[in-house]
């Protein structure tokens, strides 16, 4: 199974039940789940924060093997809203994995991502694996979480250098 035989791709309306179906297999074998990331997907999609152009399928002939989306989330500082996007979930089949594509993915996304305007991204998520591609905890930019996640887990990037110099406030992921 080589990579260079996946294309990877903004999601189709037709598909979402069958990507709702793999995110849910895909977890199912994934170290760290909490069991729903399949139905925060769909509350993301239905959410007004949904930006179709940057959900993204990896499909193998007529499999979908991979799947990843950004969508538009907030950090609430003293001045109001700061626009970002937030990356959640990636979820990867398993005989796809350790082979490249949740890394081809992740840059893919991101670079949609920056080259559709937006500045900086957060996710929670494995700092070891996250870390390769710049992402540090956010409160090494002054931005905590309200969710009472471990703060180490709770990461950004910022897709364009020193978007986020002096921003601080919060963020939640509650949808």
């Amino acid at each position: 199974m080589s990579a260079h035989r996946i294309e990877i791709r903004p999601e189709r309306p037709a598909e979402f039940a069958e990507i709702h179906a793999f995110v849910k297999t895909a977890f199912e074998t994934a170290k760290v789940a909490g069991g729903d990331e399949q139905n925060f997907v769909d509350r993301l999609r239905a959410s007004p924060g949904y930006l179709p152009d940057l959900a993204l399928v990896a499909v193998e002939g007529d499999r979908i093997v991979g799947h990843v989306m950004l969508t538009r989330t907030a950090i609430a500082t003293a001045a109001g809203r700061r626009e970002i996007l937030l990356f959640a979930p990636l979820a990867v089949d398993l005989a796809h994995r350790s082979a490249g594509l949740g890394a081809r993915l992740t840059r893919e996304v991101l670079e949609r991502g920056r080259a559709a305007g937006f500045d900086a991204v957060t996710l929670v998520g494995d700092p070891a694996y996250y870390g390769r591609f710049g992402f540090r905890p956010t409160i090494d930019f002054g931005v905590d979480n309200a969710d009472a996640i471990p703060s180490q887990y709770v990461q950004m990037l910022e897709l364009v250098p020193g978007a986020l110099a002096g921003v601080t406030g919060t963020i939640t992921f509650a949808t």
